[in-house]
């Protein structure tokens, strides 16, 4: 994990300030990975050595989350996206993989969306809810079929207690309940992000029904899934994904690990992202 510098800083266009992380600058290929609903790009730092040796690698703090500003403008999705965007341009990125982890997926697809095959070799999509709200079968989220009550529910205790709705939050994301180690290490990066800002990103994406752009992606993809308490059938949902696409993707089930395989597992996390950049996408 790099020590923050200014150098960590990107200003995009509309003033905010994005925190990112550039390992192995020289390499091409690179790796670009975005983190989920409350986390940071400090969650991967047990995937940085392995996934950097042989490639860039490019993590990021999107707006709200980490380091990253705290800015109470433009807390959308599609705003997350061109953030990306404008990072890559300023980096002059090209060919890179994108891979999106849980609601980072939607942030990659609405890149997708948006901007195309605009510098992008692949996208990824890890263990995700890409339409939270759905009443169909395959979701598993625990506010399908619109859930106000329980979104309502969530927003009280984030609001009354932080510490404990982001402890809690920590504790489902895992297969098994973490250490004492790890869940007070995941809280504190988690409470970065304020709650006004966190469920502001988070009802935006809640409407957003990314299976859509799924089905039009034309470049190599990426789709896995894990079982955990926080989606107790991502397997079956990253299963529904594989047939929109027609099979055609990469895809891979994370059998022993939660929401946060690249924490718990990080050798396998690593060897599936490298077995997709380095072999699946060349085939193709």
């Amino acid at each position: 994990m790099e020590k923050v510098t200014n150098n960590n800083f990107f200003k995009v266009s509309d003033g905010a300030r994005i925190y990112y992380e550039d390992y192995n600058r020289e390499d091409k290929d690179p790796i670009i990975i975005l983190h989920g609903y409350l986390c940071s790009s400090h969650f991967f730092r047990s995937n940085v050595e392995e996934l950097s040796k042989d490639h860039r690698l490019i993590l990021i703090d999107w707006r709200g989350h980490g380091n990253s500003s705290k800015t109470i403008d433009n807390l959308t999705m599609e705003r997350a996206a061109q953030d990306v965007k404008e990072l890559l341009d300023y980096l002059n990125i090209s060919d890179a993989n994108l891979l999106g982890w849980s609601m980072g997926s939607t942030v990659v697809l609405l890149y997708y969306q948006k901007y195309g095959k605009h510098r992008l070799k692949s996208i990824g999509i890890i263990d995700s809810a890409l339409y939270p709200f759905s009443e169909e079968d395959f979701n598993s989220h625990s506010l399908r079929g619109f859930n106000m009550d329980k979104l309502a529910a969530n927003l009280e205790a984030a609001y009354t207690d932080y510490d404990t709705y982001c402890r809690n939050f920590c504790k489902v994301i895992f297969k098994k309940l973490p250490n004492q180690e790890d869940e007070d290490w995941v809280t504190n990066e988690m409470k970065k992000i304020p709650p006004w800002i966190a469920f502001a990103l988070y009802t935006d994406f809640l409407h957003i029904d990314a299976t859509k752009i799924l089905k039009t992606v034309e470049l190599p993809l990426l789709i896995s899934g894990a079982d955990s308490p926080a989606i107790p059938s991502g397997v079956k949902m990253a299963k529904h994904y594989q047939k929109l696409v027609d099979n055609k993707c990469f895809f891979h089930v994370f059998e022993s690990n939660g929401h946060v395989m690249f924490y718990e597992n990080p050798e396998e996390f690593n060897r599936v992202i490298l077995d997709f950049v380095d072999n699946y996408c060349i085939d193709r």
